[in-house]
């Protein structure tokens, strides 16, 4: 399973995916690896992305909404709008909200965490780049996400994530 985040990771800094990249998301569900984007965002913020993508899962919202293929709630944690503020300040919450969604999911597909490798840029993705097997920092990503992953990619503007996966797991199941 692949979980990716979007902005600074996946998608590029004018919020857009590349063929290319789409092209290598493609090749893993044909593999039968399972592709999960796990965003801050909000599910209407993330909306076109996920039409664009079609994930196998979506974690929005920081963890406390997790989406399944169909676009349906399959996890709610979300708050009151006043809480919601409250919370947003709380970094550590929400990085622990969103390796607590991952978890979800892993335990719902019969996945171990050491078999997903984990994309990530920012502070609120460093749980899941310590805590997934395989947790992948971006060149542009903050220095202490870098210094919590085993491996560095490429950063979000030259396909980063795409060639990563295509180096070291496609080459790896073709």
């Amino acid at each position: 399973m692949i979980v990716t985040d979007l902005d600074g990771t996946l998608l590029n800094d004018d919020e857009n995916i590349s063929s290319y990249t789409m092209s290598i998301l493609e090749k893993c569900k044909e593999k039968g690896i399972k592709i999960v984007i796990a965003t801050f965002r909000s599910r209407a913020a993330t909306d076109e992305i996920i039409k664009l993508i079609k994930p196998d899962f979506s974690i929005v919202n920081g963890g406390l909404l997790i989406l399944n293929e169909n676009n349906e709630i399959i996890y709610n944690k979300l708050l009151s709008l006043e809480m919601l503020d409250e919370i947003n300040d709380e970094y550590m919450k929400i990085d622990a909200e969103k390796m607590n969604a991952i978890e979800i999911i892993a335990k719902d597909q019969n996945i171990s965490l050491s078999e997903i490798t984990a994309f990530g840029d920012g502070h609120i993705d460093i749980g899941m780049i310590k805590n997934c097997g395989t947790g992948i920092a971006m060149e542009n990503a903050e220095h202490a996400v870098k210094r919590f992953s085993k491996d560095i990619c490429g950063n979000n503007n030259e396909d980063g994530v795409a060639k990563w996966i295509e180096k070291n797991i496609l080459s790896i199941t073709l």
